[in-house]
């Protein structure tokens, strides 16, 4: 079992901004599939190539951020900035990390009437079975590292049953709860760990009234500008802070506003940016900036633009800045001893839920021959670590694209 003192002999290397910025931008461009295939991919670069932290940190963030509204990938890598260089580098990682997204959807906004859905959708069909080899990379060497006994064993398939069974988001924060719980009472008891945070903490109040100011600012503009852009900011705003469960759950909030109600855009425009979302890397909140732009759709591409901007940053600042509200407390909390203990049955609950997540796309894959190749060579390169993460996109791209062409 790895000590605290091994964690942090690993975590606290030589550490540059610039180059780990560098890292976190080749994370976006490789960061296919939802936040269970990016914690691979952060798995990969960030732990066990650049060892920016340990895979048990990973985990524990991966864990609180779960805990948060917001999308739960993006305050993960986040919160490994705001942890290596504090608020600063926080807000630079996660600008880093969207950024790439942000731009594609807005672009595809925006000319929408030149891209060939049905010619893109073929040309990108590799990369769901890659997403999956991640996915299960991930599940492997995280099942490994969390599941030492009877207890974190059955609450890691406590985790793998919520992943396959469960219909609502809010179950994942309860078996969190439950680990933690369980974990608390029957596991045996350790020592307090020292606490890298020495001093007393104060509550960020300044965050808290900033998230309050712009949630008021928005909702009171809605109401009493007939500017629409106002409207813009406040429902993507909202859907940041009132989604649990990352993309795949905001997703269809917004076809329910933006479509059914409002008829903001036709079922076949949302659909359209649905697919597309899925087959490019990075978060899928960036489809917010797709939303924003067809929300203008109607007025001048500068509008388009601008609303496409709002919407796709508005979406993020919430969980961003709930994740500075909370963070002072983190470093504090996870070194008492009940907390050590709940948060090794929060880590197993994890590991199951990437578990299940990875079982439940291969019972729902309707792969072709050559598509389940893709996914079996990224999962051979993976676990052989001959090629780094982000080559693995390249190899796949051109196998793919050669055999596809031979068939």
């Amino acid at each position: 079992m790895t000590t605290q003192k091994d964690d942090t002999e690993n975590c606290f290397q030589k550490f540059s901004n610039t180059q780990y910025l560098k890292d976190v931008f080749l994370c976006s461009l490789v960061a296919f599939g939802g936040p269970e295939a990016h914690l691979g991919v952060f798995l990969d670069r960030l732990v066990q190539k650049k060892k920016y932290l340990s895979e048990k940190a990973l985990l524990e963030w991966m864990a609180l951020c779960s805990f948060l509204p917001g999308p739960t990938s993006t305050q993960v890598i986040t919160a490994i900035g705001l942890e290596k260089g504090g608020r600063s580098l926080a807000i630079l990682t996660l600008m880093v990390w969207a950024m790439p997204a942000l731009c594609l959807m807005t672009l595809i906004a925006l000319i929408p009437a030149l891209i060939d859905k049905n010619s893109f959708a073929n040309i990108t069909s590799f990369l769901a079975p890659m997403a999956a080899g991640f996915v299960g990379w991930a599940a492997w060497v995280l099942g490994k590292k969390v599941v030492i006994n009877p207890l974190s064993f059955g609450l890691w398939g406590c985790g793998l049953a919520i992943a396959l069974l469960s219909t609502t988001p809010w179950a994942i924060p309860i078996s969190f709860c439950l680990g933690a719980g369980l974990s608390i009472l029957l596991s045996p008891k350790t020592e307090q760990l020292k606490s890298l945070h020495t001093g007393k903490f104060s509550v960020p109040w300044g965050i808290f009234f900033l998230f309050i100011t712009l949630l008021c600012v928005g909702i009171i503009s809605s109401f009493f500008s007939e500017n629409s852009l106002w409207v813009t900011f406040e429902r993507f705003y909202r859907y940041g802070y009132l989604v649990f469960g990352g993309g795949q759950v905001v997703v269809p909030i917004m076809q329910g506003e933006l479509v059914s109600t409002n008829a903001l855009l036709t079922q076949d425009e949302f659909l359209a940016g649905f697919g597309l979302v899925q087959a490019l890397p990075g978060p899928m909140f960036s489809f917010a900036a797709y939303a924003g732009g067809l929300c203008e759709q109607q007025n001048s591409i500068n509008r388009q633009l601008l609303s496409a901007m709002i919407a796709g940053w508005a979406i993020f600042i919430p969980g961003t800045l709930l994740l500075f509200l909370v963070h002072p407390f983190w470093g504090k909390l996870k070194t008492l001893p009940w907390a050590h203990r709940a948060l090794r049955g929060i880590n197993a609950v994890a590991s199951g839920l990437v578990s299940g997540v990875f079982i439940g796309i291969l019972l729902d894959a309707s792969w072709t021959p050559l598509e389940m190749s893709c996914f079996i060579i990224s999962l051979g390169l993976l676990i052989s670590r001959k090629i780094p993460a982000p080559f693995i996109v390249v190899v796949l791209g051109l196998f793919y694209l050669v055999v596809s062409n031979l068939i």
